[in-house]
């Protein structure tokens, strides 16, 4: 099968070009973020020739795993069809964390395979003479992936995992921690965060933990813009901005990288008005209440969402 039959048959899956919002190639994966996951035909993918198997990534992601040879061929085919900017994990080939993440691998596909083997091997037996019938690439990567299960051997794992890459936002005042009215956010410094953060993100495997601060609510929507394929999760203190912003909100809808929000102090027991948060809608956790600790916590459920 082509590369661009391959491409066409998996975009079908996900949901034809109007569902697909991005899409970039890692080592032998295709990742595809998706606007509504729910129209991905994961039965049909597993039907696809050419298609080794599938991972969940993320809420609104699937990577598609396709053979190393044909790979890159069928991610430029798949990008060509979405019409979207097209863009290669930078950190491809580049793995240092041991992974929790499990490859689904269709064993309908497989089975079949097998059979067909098995058939050939019986007709070699009974005519020495038989031809024996050849077949393409695919199916010799079928054919492994059902001996393995045949042999009963659990279900291939991801032998790395990603080098994955953490971004902490903080909103307007947070760099007066320490001196803003530390009876509600106490006396520890902004300096003592930005350690904490960076600390707890080391020890948990991230790579790297970038750190931003602004007053200004344009610069974090840039900052949340420009995070889309470089980090793999945000954690994220808008301050004030938590009650007032859509375009916060928007912004984190958009790039839809998983995100935490946080905040020093017990909001829900404070003044009205700081009832309501507006980001809370894209984000999959908020901690409250517990200082700047709570970024800490933040920080290891982003690493275990993310499977570190």
């Amino acid at each position: 099968m082509s590369a661009k039959q391959i491409a066409s048959d998996v975009l079908d899956c996900v949901g034809g070009v109007g569902n697909v919002v991005a899409n970039s190639l890692c080592m032998t994966r295709l990742r595809i973020t998706v606007a509504n996951p729910a129209a991905i035909n994961r039965k049909a993918l597993d039907l696809v020739k050419g298609v080794l198997g599938t991972a969940t990534r993320g809420i609104n992601g699937i990577e598609v795993v396709v053979r190393p040879q044909v790979v890159q061929h069928v991610f430029s085919e798949f990008s060509s069809l979405t019409g979207l900017s097209s863009s290669q994990d930078p950190n491809a080939g580049i793995r240092q964390h041991s992974s929790k993440l499990h490859f689904h691998i269709s064993p309908s596909k497989a089975t079949e395979k097998l059979a067909e083997l098995q058939e050939q091997d019986a007709a070699k037996k009974n005519n020495e003479t038989a031809t024996p019938q050849a077949t393409d690439a695919d199916d010799d990567d079928v054919i492994e992936l059902a001996r393995l299960l045949d042999e009963g051997i659990e279900t291939p794992k991801e032998e790395y995992n990603e080098d994955c890459r953490l971004l902490v936002l903080n909103g307007p005042n947070i760099n007066m921690l320490g001196i803003r009215e530390p009876n509600v956010y106490g006396s520890e410094s902004y300096a003592a965060l930005l350690e904490l953060c960076r600390q707890t993100a080391e020890n948990v495997g991230f790579v790297e933990c970038r750190c931003y601060q602004s007053n200004h609510e344009g610069d974090l929507v840039d900052q949340i813009q420009d995070a889309l394929d470089t980090y793999d999760g945000i954690v994220i203190n808008p301050g004030a901005y938590t009650h007032t912003s859509i375009a916060l909100l928007d912004a984190v809808k958009a790039v839809n990288i998983p995100t935490i929000e946080v905040h020093i102090s017990k909001v829900e027991k404070r003044e009205d008005f700081r009832q309501v948060s507006y980001i809370r809608q894209a984000c999959i956790e908020t901690i409250t209440g517990l200082g700047i600790d709570g970024y800490r916590v933040a920080i290891e459920h982003m690493a275990q969402y993310l499977g570190l």
